[in-house]
């Protein structure tokens, strides 16, 4: 029996047992996580999985997880493989971790901004939870009403996690029967931030804003983790406020539309927030939401289709259109951040004035009509249209990013 003092031979079982079997499955499932080549072997993966995972499930005392597991997997092979399968019962068993715990999930589960192949696949990882002390001032004078967001540092994975930019794992990304409608914890893998935000983002940022003076370069991995989970933590606050809190809202707010608003109105709340309290590292924070927002996720590979990118398009036509922040000269683009911070605070009352809005039909209404304002409709199966205001669009294109590949030894 492992024990969670035996991390390593923990991580040993899943790269040497546990990976090559998932591997294998996921050359077999259709993106709906179902079978459709080679059922007979996957049926052998799946009982062989049954009895790898008890050994982790049962060394983090969450045996029950295990035993859930067995069932939906048993009830998958009953309904038919060839049929997308249904982790309920995985998801309500699973616990998770509290801090400096080790913990393990495993089943269908897309993997938002993972690599371009997007699904419901089998995947995995092994995470430890590591909430730095910093947080303690910041949680007493800013309490969160549910506390569900939890920082961790992700030890092991299969590709979703291991390759390129998904940080996070929400229980509306596990495929289940039932439409999951309120959210318990959200898990956010914040030690890939520091690849991401220098290998991707701090480079599209140096070209696009060549005049800028940067506080966010230079930083070190444990000092970018630390500045990753107060956004992380703040963000999750600002979603649990307000008159319409998203976890109370989960079903209007995962609408395209009002997402958006709500992704945006809770980053610029965090930005807001950390420029009048001065957090630690609250410069540095404040570049990371922006050009997270601005420049990384538009350039995603779907970026029409996809609605993080659709958050960074509809800021900046938002800011052209109504500021005077952003702007182009002969020869530069140039962002005056001072300038940004107070036009926010108004894009941050108009979504908050949608929001008083109580019918959730009407509410999502509005919102998408105040979104296509900036974002417009496409003619074909695009979400929108890339906006004419979006104008640093090619060159942000054209920026040489790496395709991100992460092991233990670089997080």
């Amino acid at each position: 029996m492992l024990t969670k003092s035996n991390n390593e031979q923990l991580l040993t079982i899943f790269r040497d047992e546990i990976l090559p079997k998932i591997d294998e499955l996921r050359k077999y499932q259709g993106k709906d996580g179902q079978i459709v080549e080679n059922t007979h072997r996957a049926k052998e993966i799946l009982v062989e999985l049954i009895k790898n995972i008890k050994v982790i499930y049962n060394s983090l005392n969450l045996k029950e997880v295990g035993a859930a597991f067995e069932e939906d997997v048993l009830n998958w092979i009953e309904r038919g493989l060839n049929v997308p399968p249904h982790f309920d019962n995985t998801l309500i068993a699973y616990r998770p971790p509290i801090n400096g715990e080790i913990t393990f999930f495993l089943g269908p589960i897309v993997t938002p901004n993972g690599p371009n192949k997007r699904g419901f696949y089998f995947e995995a990882f092994v995470a430890l939870r590591d909430e730095p002390e910093i947080m303690q001032p910041i949680e007493k004078e800013l309490p969160h009403p549910k506390n569900g967001c939890e920082s961790l540092k992700i030890l092991a994975g299969t590709q979703g996690f291991m390759e390129e930019k998904c940080i996070v794992f929400f229980p509306e990304n596990v495929k289940t029967k039932e439409k999951v409608t309120t959210q318990n914890f959200a898990i956010f893998f914040f030690n890939k931030f520091h690849d991401i935000y220098n290998e991707d983002t701090l480079k599209r940022a140096n070209i696009i804003f060549p005049e800028f003076k940067f506080k966010s370069k230079d930083m070190d991995r444990e000092t970018t983790y630390q500045a990753r989970v107060i956004w992380g933590y703040l963000h999750d606050y600002f979603h649990h406020c307000g008159n319409k809190p998203f976890d109370q809202n989960i079903q209007a707010k995962m609408n395209f539309f009002a997402g958006i608003l709500e992704e945006i109105k809770v980053d610029c709340q965090t930005i807001i927030t950390l420029n009048e309290r001065k957090y630690p590292y609250w410069e540095e924070i404040t570049e990371f939401v922006l050009f997270e927002r601005l420049l990384r996720y538009p350039s995603q590979h779907n970026a029409p289709r996809n609605f993080d990118s659709g958050t960074g398009f509809f800021l900046f036509s938002w800011l052209i259109e109504n500021g005077q922040s952003i702007y182009k000269d002969n020869e530069y683009t140039h962002l005056n951040l001072p300038k940004c911070i107070e036009e926010l605070k108004i894009l941050v009352s108009e979504i908050e004035e949608l929001e008083t809005i109580q019918n959730d039909l009407e509410y999502k209404e509005q919102a998408k009509q105040y979104v296509r304002r900036y974002l417009l409709p496409s003619n074909n199966n695009d979400k929108f249209v890339i906006p004419e205001n979006y104008f640093i669009y090619q060159e942000n294109k054209n920026v040489n990013a790496p395709y991100l590949k992460f092991s233990v030894g670089t997080i």
